[in-house]
């Protein structure tokens, strides 16, 4: 059984990281130069369509973190680690789903001057969503180390 449990917080820990790895990414190559060419996060102008990595990544983000917490919660020292870690998660994917997705695909339907306040403003906030991805990361961790050291 602690096999399986590891396997699952693992798991879960790979695929927030890639998701955190993701986001890096986007701020240090997409994020500074949309808001002056809005046509970059156009799929309908060549621009990058982010929906297609970000849906499913994220769908599979949330299932592995409901993973996480049923594999680490006969454990209460890995428990409370992965709980923050879903805490931390769901953070992130509350502001996602109420501000910056319906933003962006916003600018994806209906375009944006270049340079408009709002894209400005939602690359400023969206620098948030990065060290709190890194938090959750940290937590399953230190989830991962609890639980090796209680087997």
């Amino acid at each position: 059984m602690f096999e399986l449990r590891m396997s699952i917080i693992l798991l879960a820990l790979l695929i927030t990281s890639m998701l955190a790895g993701a986001g890096v990414y986007e701020q240090a190559v997409l994020d500074p130069a949309w808001p002056a060419r809005p046509d970059l996060v156009r799929p309908t102008d060549g621009g990058a369509d982010r929906k297609r990595y970000w849906v499913p990544a994220n769908i599979l983000a949330v299932v592995a973190m409901i993973a996480a917490i049923f594999a680490a919660w006969p454990v209460p020292s890995a428990r409370s680690w992965v709980l923050g870690a879903a805490v931390c998660s769901l953070v992130i994917n509350v502001a996602t789903v109420s501000y910056f997705a319906p933003r962006v695909l916003r600018v994806e339907r209906d375009g944006v001057a270049p340079n408009d306040p709002h894209s400005t403003r939602w690359v400023a906030l969206s620098r948030w969503r990065t060290p709190v991805a890194i938090a959750s990361d940290f937590c399953l961790i230190v989830a991962v180390l609890r639980l090796a050291t209680t087997s």
